[in-house]
């Protein structure tokens, strides 16, 4: 099924600039599916939501487009070559070796992006326990102080009934030596 490329944004998830920032880059282009030209262009649904929904969540795990078409070509099946340019070769060896380091380097720059994601991840999670470290660290410093308030507190309150008591023992030893005298 084919749709306008504001439907397909839509179904990815993703504003319509971008995916048109994202069609029009020149790295991307040739991975579109379209039919139609001009105003009436389409895009093959799937493969179209499938594409924006990666290339977003690619730039957003902070690959650049030239990572990001590495991925494409190994994700997507399509190698972006300039066809004109390149040589015919006869070599068989020599063609299987180019495969066999295409494939290598398309794993690797797979497991790079994987790792990439791992870390940003690990990243997120780091300032998140750094954040709750200091909301604890906050909540320690405040019951301190409020322990050393309420010491405080009570220390005047103990020393406000010692110096009852001692008033009081006072009244009573004065009455007590009055009364001896008085026998």
């Amino acid at each position: 099924m084919y749709l306008t490329l504001k439907d397909c944004a839509e179904l990815a998830h993703i504003n319509v600039s971008s995916a048109r920032f994202y069609k029009d880059k020149e790295e991307f282009r040739n991975y579109f599916k379209t039919s139609g030209e001009g105003k009436k262009i389409k895009y093959e649904q799937d493969s179209t939501v499938e594409l924006l929904s990666f290339i977003s969540k690619s730039y957003a795990e902070g690959l650049d487009a030239d990572q990001i078409v590495e991925l494409m070509d190994s994700r997507f099946g399509m190698i972006v070559t300039d066809l004109a340019t390149q040589e015919p070769d006869n070599n068989t060896e020599t063609t299987q070796q180019e495969d066999l380091v295409h494939s290598l380097r398309h794993v690797l720059l797979e497991e790079l992006a994987k790792q990439n994601h791992i870390i940003l991840k690990l990243q997120d999670e780091l300032e998140n326990m750094k954040a709750e470290f200091k909301e604890g660290l906050a909540g320690l410093y405040e019951k301190v102080e409020n322990g050393h308030r309420d010491a405080e507190s009570r220390d005047l309150e103990v020393m406000q009934k010692l110096n009852d008591i001692k008033l009081i023992q006072q009244q009573r030893n004065k009455r007590t030596w009055w009364k001896f005298f008085s026998k």
